[in-house]
């Protein structure tokens, strides 16, 4: 469903076109997944147990008709009278989805609003519904305008970032009857991002979840979408086991997972744990459970007995937390990479003053760099003056300054700079010059795996990473217990059963929000002491590859440092 802003220029066409459909956050529904959501609602809803002579049925951003076409096929066995709406301010989807059910339902009463939904319920000028089913666009603040999205937030009471299908998820409450049903599909993000938090807790607050079903990294859809099925009705919500949550994910074992077991799809699948392997070889595992709200962020996550009694027995065992290394901090943003970093600085370009080694993702690895410091390098245009940054002279740098120039017409024109009085030239994000000297742990801000590696070089980090910022009274052995920590499969595990923001083909996000949570155990169990003198023969080589050497005698230790942990006498283990 497009919507307008203020130009009246569409910001997204429900069209055919690929990358279009991507940029616009335009995913159309797999008819397997219509189906999947449709039964959902059916099951939730009071209809099997009623007498009906009318059922009305509304898709607020009903595209061509899929989860219309799902949910009217799904009513038509309770109900002899149907009346379905739609609203789609893309003309041509919405005669398509007309066309499309009238051929299929010839009885129903179809209609199509060509109109935009949001702006008619804002109003309160729409009808309520016994069923309201949607698959509403997934647009980020960038692209609806920050005044709408100021608007939406502050007429909703939402704080942070407002992605156009949060409006969706509220307003759905505003079009629902008393005793009415709804199923939306949205991007699984949205239940551990921060900026979704105060949508959960609206939801939480009026609404009644029946079941969440986390499709993960399946690839259902076309596009690179991680999506989730919410069904909820009108009322409010415990979660104290009251919402039955299935999630299902690729599996991250590199063999077979004992006791895997094939499915033809995985709707098949869907209501069972263990792990499956589709016929396309990919195998899966499925969970149920129920959901967790946690109270710090207010992530909603997946609960099941073996994963509170595994996070309750890493808790007891937990000492520090990675928060008392240091300031966990995001790398440099520039806003202007192509003019900051690089890798070529020779020819006309040689001799910059300002140059300074940068630390990017190519450098990634396991308790140490994957790959030495190549020519990528950053201007750097602060400086330390008697303890404080602040910004450099170009009159100081005469070389820095006429290779500025011959960009001053795009780095001026950055107005978020020249709105907070800064120098037209300055980094965005430059951080205190004094900060990179130190040693500090280095990691990827998305990867498949955890890369965190002790940096001692000094060199500047790129904002595709994040560092640690140590402190020089945190010991040796700690750091090398840390990087222990963050690079096992403990850390993987730990981080999906409390946070669990993944992405596609298995990617985490490994922000400060998140690593600053992470545990760190008894720095003096006998399980801690062996990973810290592996951790130290690793970072005393250098060599990249040592860690692959020791990655399943590590992982051992530090899962065993949480989980019933040894001490050599009493004393230790007090």
């Amino acid at each position: 469903m497009p919507h307008r802003i203020e130009n009246n220029e569409p910001v997204f066409m429900r069209y055919r076109n690929e990358n279009r459909n991507k940029s616009n956050g335009v995913v159309y529904t797999p008819s397997e997944t219509a189906c999947y959501i449709a039964s959902r609602m059916i099951r939730h809803s009071n209809l099997p147990y009623s007498c009906r002579t009318e059922i009305s049925i509304l898709d607020p951003a009903a595209g061509e008709g899929e989860l219309l076409a799902a949910i009217i096929k799904a009513v038509i066995p309770f109900c002899g009278r149907i009346r379905a709406v739609g609203y789609d301010t893309d003309e041509t989807a919405g005669k398509k989805a007309r066309l499309r059910i009238s051929k299929m339902f010839p009885d129903v009463e179809i209609e199509i609003r060509n109109r935009d939904f949001l702006s008619e319920a804002e109003q309160g000028a729409i009808e309520k519904f016994d069923f309201v089913i949607a698959n509403p666009p997934y647009i980020r603040t960038q692209i609806i305008g920050s005044e709408r999205s100021r608007r939406i937030a502050e007429k909703l009471s939402l704080k942070g970032r407002v992605d156009l299908y949060y409006a969706f998820l509220v307003h759905a409450g505003t079009v629902l009857k008393q005793d009415g049903t709804a199923g939306y599909i949205t991007s699984n993000k949205f239940m551990t991002v921060g900026a979704g938090a105060s949508v959960r807790k609206y939801m939480l607050d009026h609404y009644r979840l029946h079941s969440i079903t986390d499709l993960g990294d399946t690839g259902l859809f076309s596009a690179s979408v991680l999506p989730c099925i919410l069904i909820f009705s009108l009322g409010e919500t415990s979660c104290g086991g009251s919402v039955s949550f299935t999630s299902v994910y690729r599996s991250g074992s590199q063999s077979e997972p004992a006791g895997c077991s094939q499915t033809a799809g995985i709707y098949d699948s869907i209501e069972k744990n263990g792990s499956f392997r589709l016929p396309d070889g990919r195998i899966f595992s499925f969970r149920q459970g129920t959901l967790k709200y946690r109270e710090k962020g207010g992530l909603w996550l997946i609960d099941t007995d073996e994963n509170r009694k595994w996070l309750a027995e890493v808790r007891s065992n937990t000492r520090m937390h990675f928060s008392d290394l240091g300031k966990i901090r995001v790398g440099i943003k520039t806003t202007a990479d192509s003019v900051f970093i690089g890798d070529d600085w020779s020819g006309e370009k040689e001799g910059i003053e300002l140059l300074r080694p940068l630390i990017t993702h190519r450098n990634a690895g396991r308790i140490v760099a994957g790959a030495d410091l190549p020519e990528w390098k950053v201007l750097y245009t602060h400086t330390s003056l008697n303890g404080r940054k602040t910004v450099c002279s170009l009159d100081d740098y005469p070389k820095s300054r006429a290779y500025l120039m011959k960009h001053y017409g795009r780095l001026s024109q950055r107005k978020y700079i020249a709105g907070s009085g800064r120098k037209w030239y300055e980094i965005w994000v430059p951080h205190h010059p004094d900060s990179w000297k130190q040693r500090k742990i280095v990691f990827r801000d998305i990867s498949d795996r955890p890369q965190f590696w002790l940096d001692e070089s000094g060199a500047v980090v790129n904002g595709d990473c994040y560092w640690i910022e140590l402190g020089e009274r945190i010991a040796d052995d700690l750091i090398s217990l840390a990087l222990a920590v963050a690079n096992s499969s403990f850390i993987e595990k730990y981080y999906d059963l409390e946070f669990n923001n993944r992405l596609y083909c298995g990617k985490r996000r490994y922000q400060t929000q998140y690593v600053a949570e992470f545990p760190l155990p008894d720095i003096s169990s006998n399980e801690a002491v062996q990973a810290i003198a592996i951790v130290k023969k690793i970072t005393a080589s250098k060599d990249p590859g040592l860690f692959d050497l020791y990655r399943d005698r590590l992982d051992e230790l530090v899962e065993k440092s949480f989980i019933n942990p040894h001490f050599t006498n009493e004393k230790n283990a007090e």
